[in-house]
């Protein structure tokens, strides 16, 4: 929506496009096919599967995968301090996943019996 209220603007003040190419289109499909619309369908295909308190944390994992790529894939590097954040922000989310998790016991508890009543 909120991009509807600036188209408006945006025709006035930005320059025109370029006519698209072949290459632009095949780019504009690819991410809008491959980018949005395959991600969004695993995305809430998994969220479906999952609980409501193991995807609440899922939330914070989107900018670690982007930091631990950025580390990995183009050998950025992280500071001491944003080690540490990374760190907390793992542990916390597997605690998270941890506290979700339904309780593997499954031993009964009995009642304890209640004393006989003296007559």
């Amino acid at each position: 929506m909120p991009g509807l209220i600036l188209l408006p603007m945006a025709l006035i003040v930005e320059p025109q496009l370029p006519p698209l190419t072949a290459t632009n289109l095949a780019g504009l499909l690819r991410l809008g096919v491959i980018g949005a619309a395959a991600s969004y369908v695993l995305w809430f295909r998994g969220v479906a599967r999952l609980e409501p308190g193991a995807v609440s944390m899922l939330g914070m994992m989107s900018p670690m995968t982007a930091v631990i790529l950025g580390w990995v894939v183009l050998g950025q590097s992280l500071s001491p301090l944003q080690g540490l954040g990374a760190a907390i922000i793992l542990g916390s989310v597997w605690a998270g996943q941890r506290a979700n998790r339904p309780s593997t016991d499954t031993t009964p508890v009995l009642p304890t019996p209640s004393p006989a009543k003296a007559a």
